[in-house]
């Protein structure tokens, strides 16, 4: 590295906050200023932030890089956004000119599309290219990197997942590689991980709307035994972010955006039972919301200090039964029914069902060792957001009568 890198680096260390990731769910709109203004701050904020854009995921990357680069210096006041021109084909990811600019950014930001189109410029069968490195080596001086939907699911050193449905997932598991065109519906993952900025945990984006909680759970557990597999791994909801600060001593996390959440699943004690597709019980989920936060080194979850206890305040009597758990048509059927079964009185477990026949598919949530918080939203007071702590699930393929 060249002397002018060097004190680049040193000074850089100052202006950002210390090694910092934002996962955002995908679908990030224009208008939501706390994400946005997060990414910059992170960066060194308002006319500080040099932002080096990634948008080798999409099919359109100069367009796509045009936005981001209009929303995050005309818009939300960044110093300067830079084209990163990287894509799968374009072989220059070893290219020391893309080194030296990538040297210059105090913040990256990886846009949406297809993550394997990341993997494939910039991270080849798991090599580290020269830009991988740099990127890398800027992060843990005190740069920020961020992505959305592909640009998300890319930034953990785990397996990879690259597509799937949760019912398909429950019934033939996980395959390594890419997506099946023949069947779109497969769990498939890149066994090689992402790029590396987060240890130990799956980002999964899009997440209620497309019902991917089962999904994660399957891959999760079919892979936590690999090199790079783990039993943990968070989905995030459209809209939403996760705020990771200390990414190379202590993570801990922080959710914002007010329109869902993020789900948590961890497979560690989970028992599996063979059968025709597979049991799981002792699933443990979480859903986190507008200013809780996760140590991502225990797992421990804290909620904001304006939620309180559902236990004693439920609104409904009983708990509401889903035929449709599994639904991917923005329905957000999991999340809903976790939601409304914390805020019932009397059930403390309830069953529900997928609407997908042949099989039909069993998820069992389980309070007993769990809890529910509430509280309005300080943007909007009177919208109120459920967040709730080991929820017990279970999932088996139902037994005809």
């Amino acid at each position: 590295m060249g002397l002018l890198s060097l004190t680049f680096l040193t000074a850089l260390v100052g202006l950002a906050a210390s090694q910092s990731a934002v996962f955002i769910g995908g679908n990030l709109s224009d208008g939501n200023a706390p994400i946005w203004d997060t990414v910059v701050a992170l960066a060194g904020g308002k006319g500080v932030a040099k932002f080096g854009i990634f948008t080798t995921a999409s099919a359109d990357p100069e367009g796509s890089a045009a936005y981001y680069i209009d929303m995050l210096v005309n818009v939300y006041g960044a110093a300067s956004a830079t084209y990163i021109p990287i894509t799968e084909t374009s072989n220059n990811a070893d290219d020391p000119a893309m080194v030296d600019l990538v040297r210059q950014q105090t913040g990256f930001f990886f846009g949406g599309g297809d993550q394997l189109r990341i993997l494939n410029a910039i991270r080849p069968a798991g090599r580290e290219t020269l830009v991988l490195a740099a990127l890398t080596e800027m992060v843990k001086a005190g740069a920020t990197v961020g992505g959305t939907s592909a640009g998300a699911a890319c930034l953990s050193n785990t397996v990879m997942i690259t597509g799937g449905s949760s019912y398909d997932a429950l019934i033939y598991g996980a395959f390594s590689g890419g997506p099946n065109s023949n069947n779109p519906g497969d769990l498939s993952y890149d066994e090689h991980g992402g790029l590396g900025f987060l240890a130990g945990w799956v980002p999964d984006t899009h997440f209620s709307e497309r019902g991917r909680e089962a999904r994660l759970i399957r891959l999760l557990q079919d892979t936590r035994y690999r090199d790079i597999g783990t039993p943990l791994g968070f989905g995030l909801d459209e809209d939403m972010a996760l705020v990771v600060t200390d990414l190379y001593t202590r993570p801990v996390g922080k959710v914002i955006g007010i329109s869902g959440g993020m789900f948590i699943a961890d497979v560690t004690n989970t028992i599996v039972t063979p059968s025709t597709t597979t049991n799981y019980e002792g699933v443990s989920a979480h859903y986190l919301t507008q200013d809780d936060t996760i140590d991502l080194t225990t797992g421990n979850v804290t909620f904001a200090s304006w939620k309180t206890p559902l236990k004693g305040n439920e609104q409904y009597a009983n708990a509401e039964i889903s035929n449709d758990i599994l639904s991917s048509k923005r329905s957000r059927s999991w999340a809903s029914a976790a939601a409304q079964f914390f805020d019932n009185q009397l059930d403390d477990t309830v069953i529900h069902f997928s609407f997908e026949k042949n099989p039909t598919f069993e998820v069992t949530f389980n309070r007993l060792s769990g809890a529910g918080y509430r509280g309005p939203l300080p943007s909007d007071p009177l919208t109120f957001v459920v967040s709730h702590e080991n929820l017990q699930v279970g999932i088996r393929e139902s037994i005809a009568v």
